[in-house]
C-alpha cells in the first residue's frame, strides 16, 4: 500500500527589497488565488528579528503543550501503536514549519509519503512552501519544480488552514505585519544613514575670494584618524553632523513597530500589557494569549487528523478508529494564589463565627475544593438542649476534648474484659466463674487507675471552664 510522493518543490523565491507599493500588489495577487506572492512576503518577514522571535514563541508555546492521543471508541489499540510512534511520524521541527506557514500566509502545505514498516503503512511529511500554491477553478493546485500545476491528490498532500478553508490568505498574519515591518525597516534604514553622515565627518568651508581650496581639501583627505589640523589662511571650516536627538524618532519607530508585531502574533505585549503579579505570564506558554493557544492546539489536531484518518484505513479498513491528537492548553494551578485564597477563606470563616453567623462549612469546602477527611462512622454533633452546635462552639469544642480524654484513658488502662467471654464458656460451675473473675480483677492496681482517673477528671473540668468562658465572651 506503499505510495510516494514523487511530486518536486519549486526553488524559493526572495525579493531583495520591499516597498509599500510593492506589499499592495501582493494583495491584489492574492486575490486571484496565486499564494507566491504572499509566501515571498512572508518569507521576508521572518528575516525580521522580532517577527522571528514571536513566531517561534507562539508555536513552541504549542509545541509544548501536554500532549496525548486520544482514542476514538473501540481504538484503544490504534492510539496506542500510534503514540509509540508518534515523533517518528510527525517529527516537532515538521509540525513546527507547517503551523509557522499556516499562521503566517493562512495555508500551510505538505506532501506525504506513505511507507510500509513492521506490516502497517505510516505517512510520511515534507513541508512545501505554500508558494507552490495557486486557488482556482474551485479547487487548490500545486506548482511542481518544472511550473506544472496539478490538483492536490487525497492521500498525498496536507492542507493546513488555521483559519478556514474560505479565502485564508486574508486572514493570515502577513496582512497584519507588513505594515509595522515596513517602517521598522525605513526607521532602521534612516538611522543607519545618520550614523554613516556623522561618520563621515561632512564639512562646509569658505575661503579668500579666488581661493581653489585645493590645499584644504587635500588637509581634509590626509585628517584621516588625526584629532586637529592648521587651516590655512583666511580660511574658515564648519563640521556637519545630524542635529542631537535626530534618532529618537527612528527609536521611538522601531519600538512601535515591535510592539505592533507582539500584538499581532501573541495577541498581547509582554513588555508592557501584562500587569504585576500575573503568574500566567511567569509561564512561556502563558506568553501567548489564551484564546489562540486554545485555538491553535484545536487547529492543529484537526488538520493532523486528516492524515490518521487515511492511516486507520489504510491499515484496518476504518477511518473511525482514527484518534485524536490532543495538546492541552489548560493552564496549571497558581499554587501561591490558591494559598493566598484558602488564607482569607479561613480568616473570614474565623471573623463570621466570632459574629455568631451560622457558616454551612462543608458547602464553602466543596465551593472552593478543600477535600474533607471522611471518617466512617462519624456521627454529627447533636446538642441535648437542641440548640445549634454553630451557637455554642464552645460547648462542642470541651464536650469533644472530653470524650478524647475519656478515650485516651481508657487505652492507658488494662481492659479486664478482653477475652472474658471465652473463657466463661469454657467454665464448668459457679466456682469457677467466681475464681476467675477474681483472678482478673485481682490484676488491676488500684492506685493506677486512681491516679489516670484523676488527670482525667482535671483536664475534663478545665476543658469544661475554658469552653464556658468562650461562649460567654461570644
Amino acid at each position: 500500500m506503499a505510495k510516494v510522493n514523487t511530486y518536486q518543490e519549486p526553488r524559493g523565491w526572495l525579493r531583495a527589497e520591499w516597498t509599500p507599493a510593492e506589499v499592495r500588489t501582493v494583495w491584489a495577487i492574492a486575490q486571484q488565488g496565486d499564494m507566491r506572492p504572499v509566501a515571498e512576503l512572508a518569507r521576508a518577514l521572518l528575516g525580521d528579528d522580532r517577527v522571528a522571535g514571536v513566531m517561534t514563541t507562539r508555536v513552541r508555546a504549542l509545541l509544548g503543550l501536554p500532549f496525548s492521543v486520544e482514542p476514538a471508541p473501540g481504538g484503544k489499540r490504534q492510539a496506542a501503536l500510534l503514540e509509540e510512534r508518534w515523533w517518528d511520524v510527525f517529527p516537532e521541527h515538521i509540525v513546527h514549519d507547517l503551523v509557522v506557514w499556516g499562521l503566517l500566509t493562512g495555508v500551510g502545505l505538505a506532501a506525504i509519503s506513505w511507507k510500509e514498516e513492521d506490516g502497517l503503512v505510516w505517512p510520511q511529511l515534507d513541508v512545501w512552501h505554500p508558494g507552490a500554491l495557486r486557488w482556482r477553478e474551485g479547487a487548490w493546485w500545486v506548482r511542481d519544480a518544472q511550473g506544472q500545476e496539478h490538483p492536490l491528490q487525497e492521500g498525498l498532500w496536507l492542507l493546513y488552514t488555521p483559519y478556514g478553508p474560505k479565502r485564508p490568505w486574508e486572514r493570515g498574519l502577513w496582512r497584519a505585519l507588513a505594515l509595522p515591518w515596513l517602517v521598522k525597516l525605513d526607521a532602521i534604514r534612516y538611522w543607519a544613514r545618520d550614523n554613516e553622515v556623522g561618520a563621515l565627518r561632512v564639512a562646509t568651508a569658505e575661503g579668500p575670494a579666488g581661493a581653489t581650496g585645493q590645499e584644504l581639501a587635500q588637509l581634509l583627505a590626509d585628517l584621516g584618524g588625526d584629532t586637529g589640523l592648521v587651516l590655512p589662511e583666511g580660511w574658515r571650516l564648519e563640521m556637519v553632523a545630524p542635529p542631537d536627538g535626530v534618532w529618537r524618532s527612528k527609536e521611538a519607530a522601531i519600538a512601535w513597530a515591535d510592539r505592533a508585531i507582539a500584538v499581532a502574533v501573541l495577541g498581547q505585549n509582554l513588555t508592557t500589557e501584562v500587569q504585576r503579579g500575573s503568574y500566567a505570564a511567569a509561564l512561556v506558554h502563558a506568553q501567548v494569549r489564551q484564546d489562540l493557544l486554545e485555538a491553535d492546539a484545536e487547529g492543529l489536531a484537526t488538520a493532523l487528523r486528516q492524515i490518521l484518518l487515511r492511516w486507520a484505513e489504510y491499515n484496518f479498513g476504518r477511518p473511525e478508529l482514527a484518534p485524536w491528537p490532543r495538546w492541552d492548553p489548560t493552564l496549571p494551578q497558581d499554587r501561591q494564589a490558591e494559598a493566598e485564597t484558602l488564607a482569607r477563606l479561613a480568616n473570614a470563616v474565623a471573623t463570621f463565627a466570632q459574629a455568631g453567623v451560622p457558616l454551612d462549612l462543608e458547602a464553602l469546602a466543596e465551593q472552593y475544593g478543600i477535600p474533607l477527611r471522611r471518617v466512617e462512622g462519624l456521627r454529627r454533633v447533636r446538642l441535648a438542649s437542641g440548640d445549634s452546635p454553630q451557637e455554642a462552639p464552645g460547648f462542642v469544642q470541651g464536650q469533644l476534648y472530653a470524650d478524647a480524654v475519656a478515650d485516651r484513658l481508657l487505652q492507658r488502662l488494662p481492659d479486664p474484659l478482653e477475652g472474658l467471654e471465652e473463657e466463661l464458656a469454657r467454665a464448668g460451675s459457679y466456682e469457677e466463674v467466681r475464681d476467675l473473675l477474681m483472678r482478673r480483677f485481682r490484676e488491676a492496681s488500684p492506685e493506677e487507675v486512681a491516679a489516670l482517673t484523676e488527670r482525667a477528671l482535671v483536664l475534663a473540668g478545665l476543658a469544661g471552664r475554658y469552653s464556658v468562658i468562650r461562649d460567654v465572651e461570644r
